[in-house]
């Protein structure tokens, strides 16, 4: 059976082995620190001050970039691949931000100050004189605009895993009411994950097909050139927030991003000086370019995928998805093709996270022939007294070619010991528009018709409608979907809600509880959450696999990245080039 192991030496740097045990799951600072509480009601939000970086000028003012794929549109809210949100973030930033050393929130160009005035409610100060791109003020009617597509479930947007449903009531024309439709303890922190955009952009564009990007980042599109460049200069409106320092005013006049889907291609580029900066490369690339030209970093993510727990009639049957989690190595597959540079998991989080336990993420043992007899019993191998007429039916991985280093690798692997252990398994690797789609398709998808019987009156089993169909009858990669609030509501409301249109698990009669969960705080949150963690564990409504960790090849002359963030996101307003 064809093993995918890296090719040539497969020892590693010393340094790079501890560098990389140390960021592995989220970062080092994140592993080891508890989820920190939300504000208690009432509490005002006074965060103290960073001082930034001196300024500098060096010999260049223009970075090249290098990602993997080229964005579908200019709105990460409709992207939501880690790669783009690469060249989008530059031009938004993020409405809230996590302190990357503390965790804790601080203030944003756009938030100044907030105070949690009820359990579903917050009132936030706006920080005055920030402008888009386009000319649009940010002020509190720009929010409201804005909390009409965010603060639904109907388009999917990542930070509603976090924030819950809510609307925004405009007191004056810097100070926002938020009104969630339940407790929203942690609404402040899930404002980490949110970009907005221009309200003309949203008055006059389809919500998720935004091409004409117009945030209030410290950069601003200059040229879209398709299938080869995206270029951007600095904002001179842009506002920076002194009290965080990765706010500052940037000192690039010019960024200019690339994209091309091989590592080795991008770490060509690093080598030869052709870019100054580029996103996940592998071990063997780093190997490549010597300890000078690369620097590793967390992710906050975990690779793992998302079950159609509901309408494909073998992945519906808890059995079959027992034997699916059983068949795989995952240490084998991290020793062999990541150098055991990270750590199996049995859930989704790492240590830290809030409603994560050591038994709940505990990996899955890999015991091939546990998996045969289960699918023996429940008549999916064929030629037994038992069998179905649909036995040995194919089960597809579907994944995006290249969402991280050796993605191909893992997934064929993924089926390689499926495929073992008698499951009929296949790889799919599909366009990231296609991939989009597919996560997309679920019970909660606007307009999708899906149906669940005893949920919303249903009486019968109807899968949805979406494009293509795609969403159904799957295991989707569900790989670099993050944890970056250290908590596990985010989990619960992407994918363990009847709700949520990206959700493939409907458990009518757990689903209040479930929703009360993400609405507690304290002591009462954490026993909420772990019970919600340890059922997911049980039930295997996803195949977890390991922490993902990052490694960016740099120009050993580009500074402002020397330390990259616990979760990615990436702040090139401090970048600047050394004499």
């Amino acid at each position: 059976m064809k093993r995918f192991l890296p090719k040539g030496n497969v020892l590693i740097y010393g340094v790079l082995t501890i560098v990389l045990a140390l960021v592995v799951a989220c970062g080092a600072a994140a592993t080891s620190t508890p989820a920190p509480a939300a504000p208690a009601a009432g509490a005002t939000v006074a965060p103290q001050a960073t001082t930034a970086p001196a300024m500098s000028t060096g010999a260049k003012d223009k970075v090249i970039a290098i990602v993997a794929s080229e964005p579908e549109r200019l709105f990460w809210m409709s992207t939501a691949d880690a790669h783009t949100t690469q060249i989008t973030e530059q031009m938004t930033y993020y409405m809230g931000h996590l302190d990357k050393d503390t965790l804790q929130v601080s203030p944003t160009s756009m938030m100044q100050s907030w105070n949690q005035t009820g359990p579903a409610e917050w009132e936030f100060k706006l920080r005055p004189g920030v402008t888009f791109h386009d000319g649009e003020a940010w002020n509190s009617e720009a929010w409201k605009t804005y909390a009409e597509f965010a603060g639904v479930p109907d388009f999917g947007v990542g930070a509603h895993a976090f924030t819950g449903t809510y609307t925004v009531e405009s007191i004056d024309d810097l100070t926002a009411r938020v009104v969630c439709e339940e407790a929203c303890p942690l609404f402040v922190r899930g404002l980490n994950v949110a970009q907005t955009q221009s309200p003309k952009n949203l008055r006059e564009q389809e919500f998720t097909d935004i091409t004409i990007g117009s945030g209030t980042g410290p950069f601003k599109l200059d040229e879209w050139s398709r299938g080869a460049k995206i270029t951007m200069s600095q904002f001179e409106g842009y506002v920076p927030a002194p009290e965080s320092a990765e706010y500052a005013a940037p000192r690039l006049k010019e960024l200019e991003f690339q994209w091309r889907e091989e590592t080795t291609v991008r770490t060509a580029m690093i080598e030869a000086g052709e870019a100054d900066w580029a996103f996940l490369i592998t071990l063997d690339d780093a190997d490549r370019l010597g300890p000078d030209r690369w620097v590793s970093g967390g992710t906050a993510e975990i690779a793992q995928f998302r079950i159609d727990t509901i309408w494909d009639p073998w992945l519906r049957e808890l059995d079959f998805r027992k034997a699916v989690v059983h068949s795989i190595n995952c240490q084998e597959i991290v020793d062999s093709i990541y150098r055991g540079a990270t750590s199996c998991r049995g859930n989704h989080g790492a240590p830290g996270v809030l409603g994560i336990t050591s038994e709940n993420i505990r990996p899955y043992e890999y015991d091939p022939a546990m998996s045969r007899e289960l699918l023996e019993g429940i008549g999916y191998i064929c030629d037994l007294p038992n069998s179905r007429e649909d036995c040995e039916a194919e089960i597809t991985i579907a994944s995006r070619a290249a969402r991280v280093a050796k993605n191909e690798e893992l997934v064929e692997s993924m089926v390689s010991f499926m495929s073992e252990a008698g499951i009929n398994a296949k790889a799919n690797f599909v366009e990231t528009t296609i991939r989009t789609a597919m996560a997309r398709c679920g019970v909660g998808t606007d307009g999708g018709g899906a149906q669940v019987p005893g949920w919303q009156g249903a009486t019968e089993l109807v899968a949805p409608v979406c494009e293509g169909g795609v969403g159904v009858g799957q295991i989707l990669d569900g790989i670099g979907f993050g944890y970056e609030i250290m908590d596990y509501a985010k989990f619960i409301g992407r994918h363990m809600l009847c709700e949520s249109g990206r959700g493939t698990v409907c458990v009518p009669e757990l689903e209040d509880e479930w929703r009360n969960a993400r609405t507690l705080d304290g002591e009462d949150r954490r026993i909420a959450l772990e019970k919600v963690a340890d059922w997911q564990r049980e039930n295997v409504t996803i195949i977890p696999m390991f922490d993902l960790f990052a490694i960016y090849g740099i120009n050993p002359k580009l500074r402002g990245f020397e330390e990259p963030r616990f979760d990615k996101h990436t702040f090139s307003g401090l970048w600047f080039f050394a004499e």
